[in-house]
């Protein structure tokens, strides 16, 4: 008979309802206690790393000390929890829903950084699916801590939330503390590059077959600066190939307002940008894989007073695209070789040696790393573990719910080191016969859905067609390692175990 569970702990939702974190685990399924043999080592609550880390530093262990860090916070926690970290003089009990807490923290963090709350521009771009949820008080509070990586909402179905209206919990708070302290030690320690003069900066992300462009204009200057524009376009981007050709120009087809538009930009402030870029040329193909060029310029018109130099309105971003696929979107075989051999080989043989460490590096560090014992992928019974605690995978002697046996339908209630022997590195997978790059090497009798779940993903397999001869490829085995790209990396966020079912 199985063993009743005593709990299912969810942690998707809880740790991504107000900050962009690392899931430890997802649908985990913890064993009845008689089961367990005692431990020296538990996987931890999401947040408990970040309370530890402000007790460590601050004298808040009345604070977090005995406390659920699933419970909502009570207001007086909060401010004492603001007056032990930020701000010994910070007197307000508010309520304690996200954004108003939210709110309140980018409100210290503008003060701590000389700036004022509402002086400070920010890109009113449809950041929250719920935007119209946020209160019309906070919405651009909400919005200047989103961007100073105060707090970023979760994802859920290729979109971002907030969620305003329900309670901070203390592991959130934990979280939030955490993060203004970071983004006021951050901006208080970026030094202008040279007074009296501006400076156009950006950065790119590739994601969901779009590049996404974020930029800003500095000041340097000591004083508020009156900034003319010549209409309701402040800037350009245009992307070219590597011949030189143009394959995309922000202005194409749009209509912008004929008027000058005056904008004041504070010493030390920003005016920040985003733009998308759907990978197709000027005839809507898809562009080629190749290297590329997109030139910003900030389009303010100098006056007659003073004339501002072109390098600083502008700034050159260069960035490379693989774009070779198939009709159903999967990579070709020949390109994926190319992108990930060298990692795979590197995280193939760390696996090998279970060399913690170095698998931690290749730990896909939003997502964390989903096992799969048996071919088909499964949201509801895979069990993910974020890159923090892939550190500590084979020290931990916990039973856990992995997931259930083909055939008897049992539960597989392993360790992750057990888990690791039967289900990940069973064979000798480093010196598989065969290797696929998003192929398909062996078929059983469970549905193949991995390139529906792991979307623009790289799958590499690592095949072994027999084992012992007498069973005659009867016990053949596979080692998938799914991959996805983050910023400009290829890292790890599936491991998936296949064999011979009957």
């Amino acid at each position: 008979m199985k063993n009743k569970l005593l709990k299912n702990i969810i942690l998707t939702v809880a740790i991504s309802s107000l900050v962009a974190i690392p899931v430890f685990a997802q649908n985990i399924k913890l064993i009845s206690a008689q089961d367990i043999i005692p431990i020296s080592h538990v996987f931890k609550h999401w947040a408990e790393s970040y309370a530890e880390k402000l007790s460590v530093n601050y004298d808040l262990e009345d604070i977090f000390k005995d406390k659920d860090l699933d419970d909502h916070i009570s207001a007086e926690d909060f401010k004492n929890a603001v007056n032990l970290t930020i701000d010994k003089d910070y007197a307000d009990t508010p309520q304690v829903t996200r954004e108003l807490i939210v709110n309140e923290l980018a409100k210290i963090w503008a003060e701590k950084t000389g700036s004022n709350l509402e002086n400070i521009p920010i890109v009113m771009m449809l950041v929250y699916s719920d935007t119209d949820d946020i209160d019309a008080e906070y919405q651009h509070g909400v919005y200047v801590a989103y961007w100073s990586d105060i707090a970023k909402g979760r994802v859920i179905d290729e979109g971002r939330i907030f969620d305003p209206k329900t309670d901070v919990t203390y592991g959130e708070l934990a979280v939030l503390i955490n993060n203004t302290i970071n983004a006021i030690e951050k901006e208080n320690t970026v030094q202008p590059i040279a007074e009296g003069r501006y400076e156009t900066k950006g950065s790119y992300e590739i994601k969901d077959d779009k590049v996404i462009f974020d930029f800003q204009l500095m000041s340097h200057y000591t004083e508020a600066q009156e900034l003319m524009f010549g209409s309701g376009q402040q800037f350009e981007l245009i992307i070219t190939n590597e011949d030189g050709d143009e394959v995309y120009r922000f202005s194409d087809g749009k209509f912008f307002t004929m008027a000058l538009v005056y904008k004041t930009l504070n010493p030390g402030d920003s005016f920040k940008w985003q733009d998308e870029w759907d990978m197709t040329n000027k005839d809507g193909e898809k562009v080629n894989s190749g290297n590329y060029k997109a030139e910003i310029k900030i389009l303010v018109i100098s006056e007659d007073d003073g004339k501002i130099n072109d390098e600083e309105l502008t700034t050159l971003l260069e960035f490379s695209l693989n774009n070779d696929v198939r009709e159903e979107g999967i990579i070709k075989p020949e390109n994926a070789k190319k992108i990930i051999e060298e990692t795979a080989n590197e995280l193939i043989s760390a696996l090998k040696n279970k060399d913690a460490k170095i698998i931690t590096d290749f730990v896909h560090p939003e997502k964390g790393v989903r096992f799969t014992p048996y071919t088909r992928v499964s949201a509801e019974n895979d069990l993910i573990v974020c890159k923090e605690d892939i550190l500590s995978f084979f020290e931990d002697e916990n039973l856990y719910v992995w997931g259930y046996y083909d055939g008897s339908g049992e539960e597989i209630k392993l360790t992750p080191d057990q888990y690791y022997e039967k289900f990940v590195y069973s064979e000798d997978f480093i010196n598989a016969k065969e290797v696929g790059y998003n192929e398909v090497l062996t078929s059983g009798d469970m549905i193949e859905n991995q390139f529906e779940v792991y979307k623009n993903s790289i799958i590499v397999e690592y095949h072994i067609p027999e084992i012992d001869p007498q069973f005659q490829g009867l016990d053949w085995q596979s080692l998938r390692l799914v991959f996805e790209e983050f910023e400009g990396n290829w890292k790890l966020v599936g491991i998936i175990h296949n064999q011979w079912t009957i």
